[in-house]
């Protein structure tokens, strides 16, 4: 260590240092950065009905979190590393796929920080109120806050994700102790609203239900920064899952019998929600008081939000997708303050931006990470000896197939169920990443530039071997699937989708469902051109 220290500043992967970080800690960030409290379930009532809201949180983390946990503990033993499920995409589907992932979770990372500095400060407006200077540099001032603990190392992230995740648990443990106290009602009627039928209210719970169970891959970009990573990431998750499901299952069930008025449950000011809980049988001022938790929670979010980010950037720049110098690390601790100043930096040119700007390309980004995430899994596993897994999945063979397809199925139907808007958003977004793989690749060199023999550079094109076929696979493959979530949308919103947008978003392309269908008609159809131009230009120039 003496002699790193002596040759100057640390820099990338291999100089990143270990820290003593305990599961409790672990659990404290997974609980962070996937959970954070119930807020956001709020909408599931009204929209799924009570009976349906309760069963949807207790099937999700059987059909969804746990698998997807499962897969991501057992791959986290297998292969403890710096960059966790990137490099896991890396070695099972080599550069090309890489890429895809390495940008989509830097994007991802990068927009996510941004809603939960967004979402603390809205919180506060809501009973102090605030110009939008105050609110702008109230914001900054968290980005800062949290930037300088991510600075001090990832133990320090570690305690103060614990301290604050505990503070959530306690105030959402109130609600369901002082719920339960004052039970009156059936929580489960009705099991869904009258004018919604079984599978719309399936379909708007699975939007919302997703959205909360995930997060469960992020902590793996610290595989090679926590000591004894391939015990402890596991055994974290295994108790972290159960956790943010009683999270979830008993304040709202507590709630609903309480306080009931399932109709107007809702995330906005004056609605019904978990705070109503303690309002309604304790006095106002614990509404205060829960209002600050829901602040602290997205606090905590970001957190460790901020420690994922840096890690993304730091792995797509020591892998020669991006500028050397955004994987300097301090030289104390390690931390990638390059990357800390990038995310920060970034953080703070799109909090003036409104929340709903920020979530609608959400989507897309979390499901291209966890689908490559379980086909990486999936090829790592049936490639690692059986002696070599210290962590296995109950069931064997047959069952990590079954977690893996369950996973998979739903990462689909989350593209389709959460709305034209964010499918569209998503979409176009996504388009983007190929591009910015040529871009970055011939400016950086890529994995070349480490293993010039596994990783060939095709000489006309200055891409990776057959890059040009994998960049038509991609392009056609998202245009196909754009067509036919266009027919998907039309049949499943038509009925109530013009209205819907209107009222959403009032004005722009996103209030217009009829246009938002076209343009994605349109863009599926040059999508698939622009891959046939790719397969086409491969058959010419792939050729050694």
């Amino acid at each position: 260590m003496k002699d790193i220290q002596q040759q100057g500043a640390r820099s990338g992967v291999k100089d990143v240092m270990k820290s003593k970080v305990s599961v409790l800690s672990v659990v404290g960030m997974f609980y962070a950065i996937c959970c954070a409290g119930a807020y956001g379930i709020e909408e599931m009532v009204p929209e799924c009905g009570p009976g349906l809201t309760i069963v949807m949180l207790l099937v999700l983390p059987i059909v969804w979190a746990y698998p997807y946990g499962m897969i991501c503990a057992e791959m986290g033993a297998i292969r403890p590393v710096e960059g966790g499920s990137m490099i896991w995409v890396k070695e099972a589907l080599g550069e090309f796929w890489f890429a895809i992932m390495a940008f989509s979770n830097v994007i991802w990372g990068l927009v996510c920080n941004t809603v939960y500095v967004v979402l603390s400060i809205s919180y506060l407006g809501s009973f102090v109120e605030l110009t939008e200077l105050e609110a702008y540099l109230l914001k900054l001032l968290l980005i800062v806050i949290f930037f300088i603990i991510n600075v001090l190392g990832l133990k320090e992230v570690s305690v103060v994700s614990t301290v604050l995740s505990i503070i959530i648990l306690i105030a959402f443990a109130a609600c369901a102790a002082v719920g339960f106290l004052n039970w009156n009602q059936n929580p489960m009627d009705p099991f869904i609203p009258d004018d919604v039928g079984i599978f719309e209210g399936i379909g708007a719970g699975l939007a919302i239900g997703i959205w909360m169970y995930s997060g469960f891959d992020e902590l793996s970009l610290f595989g090679g920064e926590i000591k004894d990573s391939s015990r402890v990431i596991p055994k974290a998750l295994m108790i972290v899952i159960p956790l943010i499901t009683l999270t979830y299952v008993l304040p709202t069930l507590a709630g609903l019998a309480s306080v009931g008025q399932w109709e107007s449950w809702t995330t906005e000011s004056g609605g019904i929600g978990y705070s109503t809980i303690l309002t309604d049988n304790l006095g106002a001022v614990f509404g205060v008081i829960f209002m600050i938790v829901a602040i602290i929670g997205q606090c905590s979010i970001f957190n460790v939000c901020l420690a994922t980010g840096s890690r993304c950037i730091l792995i797509l720049s020591d892998e020669h997708l991006g500028p050397q110098f955004f994987s300097k690390l301090t030289k104390k601790k390690g931390s990638p303050y390059v990357g800390l100043i990038i995310v920060a930096a970034v953080s703070a040119v799109l909090i003036p931006f409104s929340f709903d700007f920020l979530v609608v390309i959400d989507v897309f980004f979390m499901v291209i990470v966890t689908a490559l995430t379980v086909i990486a899994a999936f090829i790592l596993r049936k490639s690692t000896p059986k002696d070599e897994i210290s962590f296995k999945i109950p069931g064997g063979t047959p069952m990590h197939t079954l977690m893996c397809a369950s996973v998979l199925i739903i990462c689909i139907l989350s593209t389709l169920l959460n709305g034209t808007d964010w499918f569209l958003g998503g979409l176009l977004w996504i388009l983007v990443v190929p591009i910015l793989y040529i871009i970055c690749k011939r400016i950086y060199g890529g994995l070349t530039v480490k293993d010039p023999d596994k990783y060939p550079v095709n000489p006309k094109t200055k891409l990776g071997r057959n890059d040009l076929f994998k960049l038509g696979g991609f392009y056609m493959g998202m245009g196909v699937f754009a067509l036919l979530a266009r027919w998907f949308l039309q049949w499943y919103e038509g009925d109530w989708a013009e209205e819907y947008y209107i009222e959403e978003w009032e004005t722009g392309l996103f209030s217009d469902f009829e246009m938002m269908l076209t343009v994605i008609t349109v863009t599926g159809i040059i999508t698939f051109a622009v891959g046939i131009i790719f397969w086409m230009a491969g058959k010419k120039f792939e050729k050694f």
